[in-house]
């Protein structure tokens, strides 16, 4: 897959999420099949989203040589998913996931995927 198709379709899944009201992107292709993706979403609670992606999209699966999804509300933190590898004790190293002061294993998620998560935490508020 080209990295301008990638780029595509997380803006999709950005644009398809109704709880957002703003978000601007940075899209920075270094190969054809590789590339940064750098997004700051704002959603209808005032909450918001910051995430990265720095990926190929030459092999298969793509691989995700960095990421971070990093979602706040009022500037407190609520969670992040990543992959900088420093907790190599848990499983499915190098990704994990930070909720307040805890550290759990996690797989790698997909912007979708955190986006559906972020969804049902605004639906329960």
């Amino acid at each position: 897959m080209q990295i301008s198709s990638y780029f595509n379709l997380l803006r999709k899944a950005i644009t398809a999420s109704p709880f957002i009201s703003s978000w601007y992107c940075e899209e920075d292709a270094r190969t054809s099949t590789e590339g940064f993706f750098k997004a700051h979403i704002t959603f209808e609670d005032g909450s918001r989203l910051e995430f990265r992606e720095y990926i190929n999209t030459f092999v298969r699966p793509y691989k995700k040589y960095a990421y971070s999804y990093h979602y706040y509300k009022k500037d407190q933190f609520i969670f992040r998913h990543d992959n900088t590898p420093h907790y190599p004790e848990l499983p499915g190293f190098p990704h994990h996931k930070h909720i307040a002061s805890k550290v759990i294993e996690c797989s790698e998620p997909s912007l979708r995927t955190v986006l559906r998560e972020i969804e049902s935490i605004l639906m329960a508020s």
